[in-house]
């Protein structure tokens, strides 16, 4: 199964336990990943430029998606996906945006946008194209007794107008669900609670660290208050709040926002079979490494 695929920035840096984590569990189903050529930042950066010059980076992508012969997408990063998409649907619109998109294209010597391109996130990927049959097929040590909180983040089913877990996929618009399904495929117990889709402040990250500490603290106690042993997150961004500045959440809220954190690939990886260095668990600090030490130490739990 040949997958074209979009890493991003972060997932070639600080966030290479995601894509590491990603490409393993490819492999081990039958997936080719794909990088599109000469792929470049997102354009997330540029969201604040105006108008029609914020789909700039974002076109030129999936420009070169479709140069190399494919139309459809998979991306992991939220953010990387939300700026796909909406510049996917801005494409599909037409009309003067279109226009103005095609032109910025050919004035920076960049191929045009000929065919109407699809972006996928890989987590409804996994579900839709993949199968959860499938998935469950390949669990070596299956997560019973692991309880884990969900976490999708703001940006995964939202707009539902431009973004394909809702469009061509079903996913729930106010209370997604594949992550669920995912992990009890996997023998997980999921955790189900109120933060699974509440902004993580990651617009806040660097220029406000009282309030990103309290918006992940809010997310890390609201989990753990439920009963979580883990948080599974998708998004690099999140990441950076809710796991290696973890440490912002519990000065804000206290003790109730330490909770390890993974992306669910890894958790897909341990259930595969693949020791947790291999996918770089613990790469961040909130005690993820020691959590699944432990899990995979204690037999009787599973």
């Amino acid at each position: 199964m040949k997958t074209a695929y979009f890493p991003g920035c972060s997932l070639k840096t600080i966030d290479r336990a995601y894509d590491v984590s990603t490409r393993v569990i490819a492999e081990d189903l039958g997936m080719t990943l794909v990088d599109v050529e000469d792929y470049s930042c997102c354009g997330a950066g540029e969201l604040k430029g105006e108008g029609i010059k914020s789909h700039f980076l974002p076109a030129r992508n999936l420009a070169h998606l479709i140069n190399q012969g494919e139309t459809e997408v998979m991306v992991s990063c939220n953010v990387c996906y939300h700026e796909l998409s909406r510049t996917a649907y801005a494409v599909q619109k037409g009309g003067k945006n279109l226009e103005d998109i095609q032109a910025m294209l050919k004035d920076a010597d960049e191929p045009l946008i000929k065919e109407q391109p699809t972006v996928r996130n890989t987590l409804e990927y996994l579900v839709n194209v993949v199968g959860l049959d499938t998935i469950a097929k390949h669990v070596k040590v299956p997560l019973t007794g692991l309880r884990v909180a969900p976490y999708y983040g703001c940006l995964y089913q939202r707009p539902a107008k431009m973004v394909s877990s809702v469009q061509i996929a079903g996913e729930d618009t106010e209370h997604p669900h594949f992550m669920h399904d995912l992990m009890a495929a996997l023998g997980a117990t999921v955790v189900e609670h109120r933060a699974e889709t509440t902004c993580c402040g990651g617009k806040n990250l660097l220029s406000d660290e009282r309030i990103s500490g309290k918006l992940t603290g809010r997310i890390l106690s609201t989990a753990k208050t439920s009963g979580a042993d883990v948080l599974a997150l998708m998004c690099p961004k999140c990441a950076g709040g809710l796991d290696a500045l973890q440490f912002r959440a519990v000065g804000m809220v206290g003790d109730t926002a330490k909770l390890p954190v993974m992306y669910y690939t890894q958790l897909i990886g341990i259930a595969f079979g693949h020791r947790p260095e291999e996918l770089h668990v613990g790469d961040m600090e909130s005690g993820s490494l020691d959590l699944i030490r432990h899990f995979l130490a204690e037999p009787a739990i599973r």
